[in-house]
C-alpha cells in the first residue's frame, strides 16, 4: 500500500511538473495553492525548477567571455522556509579584472483574493560585501514572503576568468526539475567531476556543435584575439553538456557532521589545458604536485617567504637568550600572535604584502602565517607552508589549483610536525582553530616537493568538573570547579575573552528548570597556560523529588546527558567531534541527615571498537556521601558512518544511565 501511494503521488507530481511553465514571470495559482511537497511533505520549501547554463561567447577585441546565468522558483510551505528568500552568490575579483552582475530580477508571486499578486525586487536591494580577498559576497532579499508565497528569481555573471564554479546539484530541500547546461569551446579542455562523497552522482549528455563567429581583420580567434588573419567568419566546434533531472530528494540533515557541503550532490569543473591555434598546448594541474608547485613557484607566495628585512630588528630582540629550538618557535609564534591581527579573510597569498602588513600590524591568513614561517627559517628552523582547505571550503578531492584557500606554519623538529596558526590569539602548537581543522594539508618543501600532513590534533583535550552536592529537603546546591584544556580551553577562550563573568555565566545556565548557576571565577581566560580554570555554584529546587517521603534523583544533577544526539535508524556521513577528547565528572554527594541510601544505580561500562571511544558510569556509597565517576572518551575526531550502530548504541546507554535515580529513604 505504501509503494503504490509513493508511486501515485510520483506520477502525479511529473505530470504537474510537466504542466508547469518554467519562464520567468509565469507562475501558476495551482503553484501558489501547493501545500506541501507530496514526496518529502516534510519539507519547508521546495525548488520547482532550476536553471544553471556556463557558456562562452566569442566579443571582437576582447576574445572569449565566459557567462553564468542562473534562474531558481522556488516554493515556501511554511515560516521555516522563509529563510529561502535569503539569496546569496559570489562573484571573483582579482586585480583590475572583476566579475558583473548583469540581468539581477527577482519577484516575489502570493494569492489574494483568487488572484496572484506580484512583489518585485529592486536593484538597491542588492548588498555586496567582501567575503574574501578575491571573493564579494552578493545578497538580496525578496520581499513580502509569506506562507504559501512563490519566488523566482535570474541573473546573469559576466566573467574574464576561466573557473567554472562548482554547480550545486542538491539542496537541503527536494528539486522538482533541473537543468544544467556548460558549453565550452574546444579551445578549453576542462575535467568534470562528480562528488565522490555524495550518495547521489548524475551523468551528463555530450555533443557538440559548429558555432561561427564575425572576425575583424588582423584579429583572430585565440584567447583576446591572439594570432592574425585577414578577417571574415571562422568557425569552431563547442562542446556541449547537459543534465537534466526531476525530483531529487534534499540533502539529508544529522548531527556532528563537519561541513554539510562535503556530501552534497555538485558538479566540479576543472580547466585542464587550453590548445589555442597556431600555439603550443597550455596544460595546467593534473596531479597535486603540481598544484603545489605551482602555487609556491608565484612571486606572490615565494618572494614574500624570502623578505626579511622588516622584521630583522625586531627578531633579534624576541630570540635574545634563546638557544633551544622549541623554545625559539614558541617566542615566535607569540611574537607574531601579539604583533599582528587578523582581519577575518582567507588565503594563501598575502593580501598586501607582508612588509606592508607587518607595518600595519593586519593581514589575512596569507600574510600573518607566511610572516611567520619566514621568521622561523631567520631563526635556522625548518619551517614550511603547509596549504589548507578551511572547514567552510570544504574538503578538496580532486587535484585543483582552487582546493586550497588557507595556509599555516609547519615546523618540523626531531621527526615532528608542529602546526601553527598565528591568525588566531588562542592557538597553541598542533592547536589550530576549528577553520583549519579540515582533515588534511599539503605540506611544501623548498625543493618543491610536498606531501599531505594531517590537521586533526592527536592529543586529547580534556573537560574535567569536579562538583560537591548537598541536598536539604529537594534543594540542591553544588560547588563546582571545571578545568579545559587543549581544545576545550581554545574553544572556552575564543568565545569570551572579551566577555564579563555575568555575560559568561549567562551563556553557560543549563536551564531555569534544571539549576541556577552563580558566582563564576575564571582563571587564565586570557593566557599561553595549556587549561583553563572555572568555579561557580549551582542551586536547584527542580532536580530531587519526593515520593512517599522518598526522594529521588541523579546523580548526575543538571550536567546529566538526558538525549541520545543520534536518533536516526542509519547514518549517511561520518560523525565529527572535532578533535579527540575526554569528559570526565566527578561527583560527591552528602546524603542529608535522617535519610539512607535505598537504592543506587548499577555502574556499567561501554567501548567502541578498536579504541575509538569508550564510557565508564562508576557509582558507590561511602560513609555519609555518594561518590560518582563518569568517564566519556572520545579518541577519534572522525568515526565512519560504517560505525554508525555502535556509536549510537554507546550513546543511548549513556542517556539511559544518565537518567537512573538515587533512592534516599528515612531512616
Amino acid at each position: 500500500m505504501k509503494t503504490t501511494i509513493t508511486i501515485l503521488a510520483f506520477l502525479l507530481t511529473s505530470t504537474l511538473a510537466v504542466s508547469q511553465n518554467y519562464k520567468y514571470g509565469k507562475v501558476s495559482k495551482e503553484e501558489l495553492s501547493e501545500t506541501q511537497n507530496d514526496l518529502y511533505p516534510e519539507s519547508e520549501a521546495t525548488v520547482l525548477f532550476r536553471k544553471h547554463k556556463s557558456y562562452y561567447q566569442y566579443r571582437q577585441d576582447e576574445g572569449f567571455t565566459l557567462y553564468t546565468e542562473v534562474y531558481e522558483r522556488i516554493k515556501i510551505y511554511n515560516q521555516e522556509g522563509f529563510k529561502w528568500a535569503n539569496q546569496s552568490f559570489k562573484t571573483y575579483n582579482y586585480g583590475s579584472n572583476r566579475e558583473k552582475i548583469e540581468n539581477l530580477k527577482a519577484t516575489t508571486y502570493n494569492l489574494e483574493g483568487g488572484s496572484i499578486k506580484k512583489d518585485k525586487l529592486t536593484r538597491s536591494a542588492l548588498f555586496t560585501e567582501r567575503a574574501s580577498n578575491y571573493y564579494m559576497r552578493n545578497k538580496f532579499t525578496l520581499p513580502n514572503i509569506k506562507e504559501g508565497s512563490v519566488i523566482e528569481f535570474t541573473y546573469t555573471i559576466s566573467s574574464p576568468f576561466t573557473r567554472i564554479e562548482d554547480i550545486d546539484l542538491q539542496y537541503t530541500i527536494p528539486i522538482r526539475k533541473e537543468v544544467v547546461e556548460v558549453f565550452v569551446p574546444e579551445f578549453f579542455v576542462y575535467n568534470n567531476y562528480g562528488n565522490p562523497q555524495a550518495a547521489l552522482n548524475f551523468n551528463y549528455e555530450k555533443g557538440s556543435e559548429e558555432i561561427s563567429v564575425d572576425i575583424n581583420a588582423r584579429t583572430g580567434i585565440g584567447n583576446a584575439n591572439k594570432g592574425a588573419t585577414a578577417g571574415g567568419t571562422s568557425k569552431y566546434k563547442e562542446n556541449q553538456y547537459t543534465l537534466e533531472e526531476s525530483n531529487i530528494p534534499p540533502l539529508k540533515m544529522e548531527n556532528y557532521v563537519d561541513n554539510l557541503n562535503n556530501y552534497r550532490a555538485k558538479s566540479v569543473w576543472e580547466l585542464s589545458m587550453t590548445n589555442w591555434p597556431n600555439e603550443l598546448p597550455k596544460v595546467y594541474s593534473t596531479n597535486w604536485e603540481a598544484v603545489t608547485e605551482s602555487i609556491y613557484n608565484r612571486d606572490a607566495f615565494a618572494n614574500e617567504l624570502n623578505k626579511t628585512n622588516y622584521y630583522s630588528q625586531d627578531l633579534a630582540g624576541v630570540l635574545a637568550d634563546a638557544s633551544d629550538p622549541l623554545e625559539k618557535a614558541n617566542r615566535i609564534f607569540s611574537f607574531v600572535k601579539e604583533k599582528m591581527t587578523w582581519d577575518g579573510y582567507y588565503g594563501y597569498f598575502p593580501n598586501s604584502g607582508v612588509k606592508q602588513a607587518y607595518k600595519d600590524g593586519t593581514g589575512n591568513s596569507g600574510d600573518i602565517n607566511l610572516m611567520l614561517i619566514s621568521m622561523l627559517r631567520s631563526a635556522n628552523l625548518n619551517a614550511h607552508p603547509v596549504l589548507v582547505s578551511s572547514k567552510d571550503h570544504g574538503i578538496p578531492v580532486f587535484p585543483t589549483r582552487y582546493g586550497f584557500n588557507y595556509v599555516i606554519a609547519g615546523l618540523e623538529f626531531n621527526g615532528n610536525l608542529y602546526l601553527m596558526d598565528a591568525t588566531s590569539d588562542f592557538a597553541q602548537m598542533n592547536l589550530l582553530p576549528a577553520r583549519a581543522m579540515n582533515w588534511q594539508g599539503r605540506l611544501i618543501k623548498p625543493d618543491g616537493t610536498s606531501q599531505w600532513v594531517g590537521l586533526y590534533p592527536q592529543t586529547v583535550s580534556q573537560d574535567i568538573t569536579y562538583a560537591q552536592a548537598e541536598i536539604k529537603g529537594t534543594e540542591v546546591s553544588a560547588s563546582i570547579r571545571e578545568r579545559l584544556t587543549g581544545h576545550f580551553a581554545r574553544e572556552y577562550r575564543t568565545a569570551y575573552y572579551d566577555k564579563q563573568p555575568d555575560a559568561q555565566l549567562e551563556a553557560m545556565q543549563p536551564g531555569e528548570e534544571l539549576a541556577l548557576l552563580s558566582n563564576l571565577e575564571v582563571k587564565d581566560l586570557i593566557s599561553n597556560k595549556p587549561f583553563v580554570s572555572l568555579s561557580y555554584e549551582a542551586t536547584s529546587g527542580t532536580l530531587v523529588e519526593e515520593i512517599n517521603e522518598e526522594l529521588y534523583f541523579s546523580p548526575m544533577l543538571f550536567m546529566a546527558h538526558l538525549e541520545n544526539p543520534f536518533k536516526e535508524e542509519s547514518r549517511d556521513y561520518p560523525i565529527y567531534f572535532g578533535y579527540p577528547q575526554t569528559q570526565k565528572y566527578n561527583v560527591t554527594i552528602k546524603v542529608p541527615e535522617g535519610y539512607k541510601v535505598s537504592s543506587l544505580p548499577e555502574s556499567s561500562a561501554a567501548k567502541l571498537s578498536e579504541g575509538r571511544g569508550g564510557y565508564t558510569y562508576l557509582i558507590k556509597e561511602a560513609p555519609g556521601m555518594i561518590q560518582l565517576s563518569v568517564v566519556l572518551e572520545l579518541n577519534s575526531p572522525v568515526i565512519l558512518s560504517d560505525d554508525y550502530t555502535y556509536v549510537k548504541g554507546m550513546f543511548s546507554e549513556i542517556a539511559e544511565k544518565e537518567s537512573e535515580k538515587i533512592v534516599l529513604s528515612k531512616i
